[in-house]
């Protein structure tokens, strides 16, 4: 594609990018550094980048980690796409947005809020992306008037076959949507780069601000022959399960599973072998997750190319992670380590460590402050997280803060260095200890000895929750449950939540 017809497929025109020879970045007025924002979908903490040991290989993960600073305990705000993309985009947490579920259409509850793009194009920054940024559908479309990107490139539909991989003829898992298997087609992601490789070659005068959204690993599980080579099926490992992991889980706990239920009871009720198995679907799922590795691999090569690397930003994150059939659940939507888990990498040249590793538990929340932060531009005071740059130019830094993650008005889970601590908004409780619970197999919450650690867990959960217009009885999370509407919830005739 040539110059002028990229200029007229990203309809951007002269306005956003100066002239030049492409593939050499013309000499910038402004010598502010550019920002690569590459986001992932549903990638979980089972890859190399967190141990060598792990199933899912993340080579190119770990390349880009090897320049700035890995946060190994990184957390989403939201187990669901829209929300955590939201409150990534906006800095604000969904207590103070509003936007707690998949259908909560941002544009329409923040109508003049300043998502992060337009915070940087307000300051004189170019702004371009492609892919899946903000949640695809209804819910995640831009403003039409007042959009977030100079120029956007939307994700493709995904090619579908016929019929469906995984063998299912019958029911939700024989839609596209929920397949998974060897896919030989382009695939969408390929189209994404692509277009963000293209960007890259262009020239401006003014810094950039570039998204990059990977689809991948979501579902549909696809990826190509030649990566599924390096996952044989009968080297395929599965997570780890106990028999009645969810006895001493809370209702609303269970319904959280509930959401797709259909998948685990179809997978787990298969034979090994079968295309529509568990064991299969993880297959798929970790060829799938290679995959999205091997797009990153290809941004990092092109933004090297490109002569700008030791001047441009770069984070990395995924918007929350997924259970793989552990806790008798393969879905996001919990409140648990593998469903908020996630990859999270910042290089910012002059600032981090290359190869630098922070152990504090950190939320994705704090993404918006931090680049805002690294790039000169001005301090936003509404925004619901801080900066990490402390942590970036010292990661052993004292950190007070854990992590804080919403699933829903009122349900809440802080992660602090050793504790998962999960409280819903009828005051039912979960407490984790990862240093001898780490698949969070045993609930603790109600042993009186450990109500110190669930009162100072509870101290960074929110005072003060805007509604959620929906309908309590019906909706998924809170079917079977009732509550008053105190600003905490309590369960009518519960015990308070110590």
């Amino acid at each position: 594609m040539n110059r002028r017809s990229f200029l007229r497929a990203v309809g951007c025109g002269a306005a956003l990018l100066g002239g030049g020879r492409a593939g050499v970045r013309a000499s910038p007025a402004d010598e502010r550094p550019d920002v690569l924002f590459i986001a992932i979908d549903d990638m979980n903490d089972w890859t190399t980048l967190f141990d060598p040991d792990n199933p899912i290989q993340t080579p190119n993960l770990k390349r880009l980690a090897a320049r700035g600073t890995f946060f190994r305990r990184a957390y989403c705000v939201a187990p669901a796409c829209n929300p955590s993309r939201t409150a990534i985009l906006t800095g604000l947490h969904p207590s103070a947005s509003g936007v707690y579920g998949n259908r909560d259409a941002w544009r329409e509850l923040l109508p003049d809020v300043v998502t992060l793009p337009q915070h940087f194009a307000r300051h004189g920054y170019a702004t371009m992306g492609a892919g899946k940024i903000f949640h695809h559908g209804a819910a995640g479309r831009d403003r039409p008037g007042n959009p977030s990107f100079q120029a956007f490139f939307g994700m493709r539909p995904t090619r579908a076959p016929k019929p469906n991989h995984n063998g299912y003829r019958e029911g939700p898992l024989s839609k596209t949507w929920f397949d998974w298997g060897v896919h030989d087609r382009k695939l969408i992601d390929c189209d994404t780069v692509e277009w963000v490789e293209k960007a890259m070659e262009e020239t401006t005068r003014r810094p950039l601000f570039l998204a990059a959204g990977i689809f991948k690993p979501h579902l549909p599980f696809y990826a190509d022959r030649r990566t599924f080579d390096r996952y044989p099926f009968d080297k395929t490992r599965v997570p780890p399960r106990k028999d009645g992991d969810l006895d001493d889980v809370p209702q609303i706990g269970r319904n959280m599973v509930a959401k797709e239920d259909f998948i685990y009871k179809n997978v787990i009720a298969r034979p090994e072998d079968s295309p529509g198995s568990l064991k299969t679907m993880v297959q798929c799922y970790q060829a799938s997750a290679d995959f999205a590795d091997q797009m990153v691999g290809r941004l990092l090569d092109q933004l090297d190319a490109t002569g700008r690397a030791d001047r441009t930003v770069i984070v990395l994150w995924s918007d929350h992670g997924y259970h793989l059939g552990d806790k008798e659940t393969c879905v996001k939507f919990t409140l648990w380590e593998k469903a908020t888990r996630v990859p999270f990498i910042i290089v910012a040249p002059g600032v981090t460590q290359p190869g630098s590793v922070c152990d504090h538990p950190v939320s994705l929340l704090n993404i918006y402050p931090t680049l805002a932060d690294l790039c000169g531009l001005p301090e936003r005071k509404a925004l619901s997280g801080v900066s990490l740059v402390p942590l970036l130019k010292k990661p052993d830094a004292p950190w007070p803060r854990p992590a804080l993650m919403t699933m829903g008005r009122g349900n809440h889970a802080v992660r602090s260095d050793r504790w998962r601590y999960i409280r819903y908004i009828d005051g039912t409780e979960e407490l984790y200890d990862h240093e001898s619970d780490p698949w969070e197999w045993t609930n603790l919450a109600d042993d009186p000895g450990h109500a110190r650690v669930k009162h100072e867990l509870a101290r960074w959960m929110p005072k003060q929750e805007v509604p959620w217009p929906i309908n309590k009885s019906k909706h998924w999370i809170y079917r079977n449950v009732t509550w008053d509407d105190a600003p905490q919830g309590r369960a009518k005739g519960a015990r308070p939540a110590r």
